[in-house]
């Protein structure tokens, strides 16, 4: 594999896991978009779940200027992902977020479907909706990820690797509104500001997710990373909602220190995308949503398309 592709195709590895939407419905019928997670909290004792299958193909990526540059040969991933939350109390809910995918490029592919990091988050809703569901919602959180995915001692086969390793913690904001319209449409904003500091730094062994090789002993130092994130939802009818959504994603330097004390480092890098939609809802309580996130500027980052679907179940 070409040093370029190599790079790009790890990425996968060492983009943020998303922290996918889920339900809360003050009004009409709405899934939530497809990145921005819930504000509004679900009722004690209920329990959402929310399947996604997203197919990511990285056609090139962004230079350290901002300027990008196709790849001949594409790098593409198949994932799921299963978000599930429960309502702990009225304005208490727990959220654990399991993923698995699989990777190719030109010349390799994954061995198979490979679990990915976790993610547990837990919300609180500060500010409710009022009784007729307008009003803003305010929330705050702190999420977890825990480094289930393998992103080391991956022998012959780089791509096995679907992890990083950190055990990151993400903390948020996070408030949305639902205004009716004079025509009796309604609109409902949401968004989001995340902020993780350092995690604690990462022994790497062998090949990597990091393009280390064979041999390689010593550590990978990830820097404090960003998001944010603004959705808009427009409900025509109780069954159908269009979405556009803005989302910012900024990472640190990455810094990879060997035994000897050889250091290394990775730019920091950002990306900026677009992710518009349409929800179609069978009924208030399970809902469809499709739809695709695309990179539309970025600094040391994959450009990519990622097709994406999810069923929105609440039980």
């Amino acid at each position: 594999m070409s040093p370029s592709l190599f790079r790009y195709a790890t990425l996968f590895a060492l983009m943020p896991l998303t922290a996918f939407a889920t339900t809360d419905r003050d009004a009409l019928n709405f899934t939530g978009p497809l990145v921005t997670p819930a504000i509004n909290t679900l009722p004690a004792g209920k329990l959402n779940i929310e399947p996604y299958l997203i197919y990511t193909n990285v056609r090139g990526g962004y230079d350290n200027a901002g300027s990008r540059h196709a790849l001949r040969h594409h790098a593409r991933q198949w994932q799921v992902a299963l978000p599930m939350i429960y309502g702990l109390g009225d304005t208490t809910a727990v959220q654990l977020t399991l993923s698995a995918a699989r990777t190719s490029t030109y010349r390799a592919h994954t061995d198979g479907l490979r679990m990915g990091d976790s993610v547990v988050r837990l919300q609180q809703r500060l500010t409710g909706p009022g009784d007729d569901g307008t009003g803003w919602v305010s929330s705050v959180s702190v999420a977890q990820r825990l480094p289930t995915g393998a992103y080391h001692h991956l022998d012959t086969n780089p791509l096995n690797g679907m992890g990083n390793g950190t055990a990151r913690t993400t903390l948020a904001y996070g408030v949305q509104k639902l205004q009716w319209l004079p025509d009796g449409q309604a609109l409902r904003y949401r968004g989001q500001l995340a902020w993780s500091p350092n995690p604690a730094h990462v022994r790497v062994h062998g090949t990597s997710v990091y393009g280390t090789g064979p041999g390689f002993h010593g550590t990978a130092h990830h820097g404090q990373a960003w998001n944010a994130s603004f959705a808009v939802e427009y409900a025509l009818d109780p069954r159908w909602v269009l979405v556009n959504e803005l989302v910012f994603n900024r990472n640190g330097t990455l810094r990879l220190k060997d035994a000897a004390h050889h250091a290394w480092k990775l730019n920091p890098s950002h990306d900026l995308s677009l992710a518009p939609a349409v929800e179609y809802h069978f009924n208030a309580t399970l809902g469809l949503i499709a739809g695709v996130q695309f990179s539309v500027a970025g600094r040391n980052a994959p450009a990519y398309v990622a097709p994406q679907a999810a069923l929105n179940m609440l039980f």
